[in-house]
């Protein structure tokens, strides 16, 4: 009895050992933002560790197995082939930059303190820059619900200090990319404007322009500086496997859009 029990005890241990590796793999790759869950991803980890492990005690243990063997496989395949070039291929739009009535910023997490992450600056500051160079003279940005601050008093602060001539204006809370085409397509309605710059990050590019188009927009795709991963060469593992949780979700992006009627850039 005590040996079956020590055996029992090793299989958890063996299970628990493998679905770890499995979610530390998952979370390495970035895959839960496939499904748009941006929260704190820290307790993945262990959640996928014990629930390995339980499952390693049952007839789903070859299920458990091979889940993570494919893992290690995507693993490789991404950091050491060419796979994460190939799905980025066609993602990035950038048109030549015209005038235009506004310079819309997609929206990006900004801390709780008010400080915006890396994308949300990468996206202002092109923005801003547009409005400096006299592309636009206004500047809009949308805000994400709590407990994300708010994009509009640094839009405010920035303009202030780069480009004081501009004005800025906000379309509201947004929950998703259609969202925000909805919004900015309603503000332009109402201002009488038409052209439109659509400042994203760079693999959310030609998803952020093709929904503004759908809402009857002209729009011009002038994406922000990639601040990380080195998107147009893409040779060392570590940048790949950065960049394949970002160009994964913008492929399923297109999938979904197009089959909602959200987006026709095919």
């Amino acid at each position: 009895m005590a040996t079956g029990g020590s055996g029992r005890w090793r299989r958890l241990g063996v299970g628990l050992a493998v679905a770890a590796l499995g979610g530390a793999i998952a979370l390495d790759l970035g895959l839960p933002s496939l499904v748009s869950f941006w929260g704190d991803r820290s307790f993945l980890l262990p959640l996928a560790a014990v629930l390995g492990a339980i499952l390693w005690l049952t007839p789903a243990r070859p299920l458990v197995g091979w889940t993570v063997a494919l893992l290690v496989a995507l693993w490789l395949a991404v950091a050491f082939t060419p796979l994460t070039v190939w799905l980025e291929d066609g993602l990035v739009r950038r048109d030549p930059l015209q005038a235009a009535d506004i310079v819309y910023v997609f929206a990006s997490r900004i801390q709780g303190d008010g400080d915006p992450s890396t994308d949300a600056m990468s996206r202002l500051l092109k923005g801003i820059e547009l409005v400096a160079d006299g592309r636009a003279p206004r500047l809009a940005v949308s805000e994400i619900p709590p407990p994300n601050g708010r994009y509009l008093p640094i839009a405010r602060l920035w303009m202030e200090t780069f480009a004081p001539r501009g004005q800025v204006l906000s379309v509201g809370s947004t929950v998703n990319t259609h969202d925000e085409a909805l919004a900015v397509a309603r503000l332009c309605r109402e201002r009488g404007w038409r052209r439109v710059l659509a400042v994203t990050s760079p693999t959310h590019a030609r998803r952020a322009a093709a929904t503004l188009e759908t809402q009857a927009l002209e729009v011009i795709s002038a994406p922000a500086i990639e601040t990380n991963f080195d998107l147009e060469r893409l040779v060392w593992p570590d940048d790949r496997r950065q960049a394949f949780a970002a160009i994964a979700h913008e492929r399923i992006g297109l999938l979904v859009y197009r089959h909602r009627g959200w987006i026709d850039d095919r």
